[in-house]
């Protein structure tokens, strides 16, 4: 399994059903590209990391398969992803945010 199937599985995994087909696609053309990564334990984000990460300029948030550049572009209703740049590497790790339901 490759670096982009394995991302991918181990997001749909956290949820227990597929991630949206727009994140799916982004994240397949992103994934070797950012050096994306998944950590198995640690996959999920909410509302309040999302806020945390915001202002930083080691922070990508994706969604509907776009970037979300403006605070107010955000939808909370909407799954996103989140991706933060690790510290001492050139890579990103992702985060899935899906909404309650």
């Amino acid at each position: 399994m490759n670096q982009t199937s394995w991302v991918i599985q181990v997001l749909d995994d956290s949820l227990g059903r597929s991630i949206e087909y727009q994140n799916r696609l982004w994240l397949r053309q992103n994934v070797e590209k950012l050096h994306i990564r998944v950590c198995i334990e640690d996959c999920v984000a909410d509302t309040f990391d999302i806020a945390e990460e915001w202002a930083k300029d080691t922070t990508i948030l994706i969604q509907e398969g776009k970037y979300v550049r403006f605070k107010n572009d955000f939808h909370p209703g909407k799954e996103a992803l989140l991706l933060v740049k690790y510290k001492s590497e050139d890579a990103y790790l992702v985060f899935l945010y899906s909404p309650k339901e």
